[in-house]
């Protein structure tokens, strides 16, 4: 998902799932005194905060948990990513206690870091599931193992999620199963829309709230039996989950197969090391004449060290006259909607380009700078970094010093990678 820095928005081999018999019923062992305690920290990791931008400034936002390690896939409602085919997921982050920051700034100050982009690969509009397709995996988490039956009425159910009423992510609420049983409700998908669903679910006493939809449901072991479905109209005292039922008929659909699964040894990593997505780097432009050509030489070989390196693309474009609108008019806008025009365009332009990396726009007319960070490579910066390359840049050019700020700007990138800049000979 496209994820735009100025300012920050708001808003396997095979599946372990797939065709899997079912064994004949277990005995399971008596849960532990403290087995919600356990639970938690067994499935946090997998648990997963998502935010789905509609456009207009509206951020849909709910829970979800990773199920498919190889094919980097996360489980979460239909009504939480909508029609949507991009989202962006959080993963947990730890402090120096090991424990899992739970303050949404935290995360929302760091999207460039944290936020991990994703597209939505599959959804069943009649159970409300979907499955988003994320970039990567961060090291060290592991995917939910899906139950083999469903819970019985009277048994005890574990869910994480990330209410919108309260302050916290990652919030644990124990309950207990009332029934398992086929359903017809109606949930709402934006302030306009309410769709109709159908799925087997199971009803508990959980207290959930909008924000929860699509986090797991698990069992006293950690393993999956049902997905938040947190949207109900007409729930009342009760929560429902969508059933494990549901769940696995959606991940063995043939499309869902079909995806290609990343994991590889560490051998056959070895042996074929990746390789760039391109060829070569993306050609930047300085139509806007605003800098030396002793200065605009540097972009180049910056741009191919980033891609040959670390696969990141870098693309500067400058304008003398803003390529879209109508000058006058952009200048007679207010800050607010020419900050909207010109996120629009970066983002079509990154899209355009596939562009994984930063895109650095600049206009004379109207006067106006724009860094987009997009991609898998949003992860791979220090949180805050779009906000200080632009600070970099602009206090430069406030005081007319172009090339100082382009130089100092792809210095600044380069030492975020870990890449030396090369530095020229004084003449």
């Amino acid at each position: 998902m496209t994820r735009t820095l100025l300012p920050l928005l708001l808003l396997l081999a095979t599946s372990p799932f797939a065709g899997a018999q079912t064994p004949p019923p277990k005995t399971e062992a008596p849960a532990p005194a403290d087995a919600g305690a356990s639970v938690y920290k067994k499935v946090l990791g997998s648990t997963v905060w998502v935010h789905s931008d509609r456009g207009g400034g509206r951020l849909a936002t709910g829970s979800g948990s990773l199920v498919d390690k190889g094919r980097r896939l996360v489980l979460t409602n239909y009504h939480v990513v909508g029609d949507v085919k991009k989202a962006t997921v959080f993963f947990p982050d730890y402090g120096p206690d090991k424990k899992a920051i739970p303050e949404r700034k935290h995360y929302l100050d760091r999207a460039a870091k944290l936020g991990i982009p994703g597209e939505v690969v599959e959804i069943d509009k009649e159970a409300d599931l979907a499955l988003i397709r994320i970039d990567r995996v961060p090291d060290g988490v592991s995917a939910l193992s899906l139950a083999t039956t469903s819970p019985d009425p009277g048994q005890a159910v574990h869910s994480i999620g990330n209410p919108g009423k309260s302050g916290a992510l990652w919030v644990y609420t124990p309950g207990k199963v009332r029934q398992v049983y086929s359903k017809k409700w109606k949930a709402r998908l934006d302030e306009k829309t309410v769709h109709t669903f159908e799925a087997k679910v199971i009803e508990t006493d959980s207290p959930t709230n909008p924000g929860d939809s699509g986090g797991p449901l698990v069992n006293d072991q950690g393993e999956l039996v049902g997905v938040t479905q947190g949207g109900a109209i007409d729930a009342q005292a009760l929560s429902i989950f969508v059933d494990r039922s549901e769940i696995k008929r959606l991940l063995n659909r043939r499309s869902v197969q079909a995806l290609r699964s990343t994991e590889t040894n560490a051998s056959t990593q070895a042996k074929e090391p990746a390789k760039p997505r391109r060829d070569a780097a993306l050609k930047s432009k300085d139509d806007g004449k605003f800098f030396s050509a002793e200065a605009w030489k540097k972009v180049q070989p910056a741009a191919e060290k980033l891609l040959k390196e670390k696969d990141i693309d870098l693309l500067i474009e400058t304008f003398a006259v803003t390529p879209k609108g109508d000058a006058a008019k952009l200048k007679a806008m207010t800050a607010a909607e020419r900050e909207k025009f010109f996120k629009a365009y970066a983002q079509e332009r990154a899209k355009a380009e596939k562009l994984n990396g930063i895109y650095i726009f600049v206009s004379k007319e109207p006067g106006f700078v724009w860094v987009e960070i997009h991609g898998e490579a949003a992860s791979t910066f220090p949180g805050g970094f779009g906000s200080k390359l632009t600070s970099i840049i602009l206090s430069a050019f406030r005081n007319e010093k172009y090339d100082k700020g382009l130089t100092e700007g792809l210095q600044a990138i380069l030492e975020a990678q870990g890449l030396e800049a090369k530095k020229e000979e004084k003449k």
